[in-house]
């Protein structure tokens, strides 16, 4: 969930995501992963195995996992350099993809939610994606 998500909010190019998994996971299989991964995970199959892309946010995150417990990263704020980077990465990929998301009847809530953010709210979260997103570009920590 975790690293797919990631993947999929950074904007990493499915073949390279799907290569990864059969890389590392040695139960990963073709026939398994590379459906679940470009279906599933990366939304790459246009919503054929799964109707909406599976993007969470650091809250999400931490309700679903334990992965928050330790981390030192604010899952409570999505703008500033100690906030969690899912959650600018998660708006900035909805405001990214929202020619082709808006119209998903499972993804309305959302787009309300992005919509009734204040307008320096919402350009403070895009910013601080494209910042997270040229820092993984230059091979940079988050």
């Amino acid at each position: 969930m975790v690293t797919g998500n990631f993947a999929l909010l950074a904007g990493i190019a499915p073949p390279a995501i799907c290569q990864w998994y059969l890389a590392v996971y040695i139960d990963a299989f073709d026939w398994v992963e590379l459906p679940n991964t470009l279906g599933m995970v990366m939304h790459a199959d246009g919503g054929y195995l799964g109707s909406k892309p599976y993007c969470a946010s650091g809250r999400y995150i931490q309700r679903m996992s334990d992965h928050c417990q330790a981390c030192s990263f604010r899952v409570d704020q999505a703008v500033g350099e100690d906030a969690c980077p899912f959650n600018a990465l998660y708006w900035h990929f909805l405001i990214r993809h929202r020619a082709q998301l808006s119209g998903n009847p499972r993804l309305a809530l959302v787009y309300r939610s992005l919509d009734g953010m204040a307008p320096a709210h919402r350009e403070g979260v895009w910013q601080r994606g494209e910042t997270l997103l040229a820092r993984l570009d230059a091979g940079q920590d988050l």
